[in-house]
């Protein structure tokens, strides 16, 4: 692992920490009349650690329990090459471990990557399905908004290299 992603788990895990602690926990969690969490809209800007480049994506967090627990995560990226774009597509599942409060979450899914191969760039783009790994931490709410940092780990076994994310975005509240 290099340095500046140690550096920055490091301070994720601290953020982590202070957030699951109850005394500055926030109350969380806005819901519909039936009490059911409400479906979030968001976007983040990241760093590939492996590829050394910046990713912009956008995702959907879709409650699946009335507790909060357990989210579907639709999302996008777009990692900024030079001269080349990749696009991964992912869905994912993340168990919060505060449920609707926010907290810390963790999860995995699967997705699709398109790239053109750095051994064969005559090849033109090619898609690989993907496996993913993510961790991170949802804070409380700002009104309507819910800012989140999460590491993300995609796995690419027809590559080299595997895409390493830190990511920090906002969730905008649907309802």
């Amino acid at each position: 692992m290099t340095r500046r992603l140690s550096t920055c788990l490091s301070l994720a895990l601290s953020a982590a920490a202070l957030a699951a602690s109850p005394a500055l926990a926030q109350p969380g969690g806005q819901a519909d009349s039936s009490g059911w969490p409400a479906v979030e809209l968001g976007a983040r800007v990241g760093y590939d650690n492996q590829q050394r480049q910046e990713v912009v994506g956008a995702l959907l967090r879709v409650p699946v329990l009335r507790d909060g627990s357990i989210e579907l995560l639709p999302n996008a990226d777009v990692t900024f090459l030079r001269g080349l774009k990749e696009y991964q597509v992912n869905l994912e599942a993340v168990y919060l471990l505060a449920g609707r409060q926010g907290g810390p979450y963790l999860g995995g899914g699967v997705g699709f990557r398109s790239t053109i191969p750095p051994n064969d760039p005559t090849a033109g783009r090619q898609t690989y399905t993907t496996f993913g790994l993510v961790v991170g931490l949802k804070f409380g709410t700002l009104d309507r908004v819910r800012p989140f940092l999460e590491f993300r780990r995609v796995f690419v076994s027809e590559l080299a290299v595997d895409p390493q994310l830190l990511s920090f975005g906002a969730t905008l509240v649907l309802w």
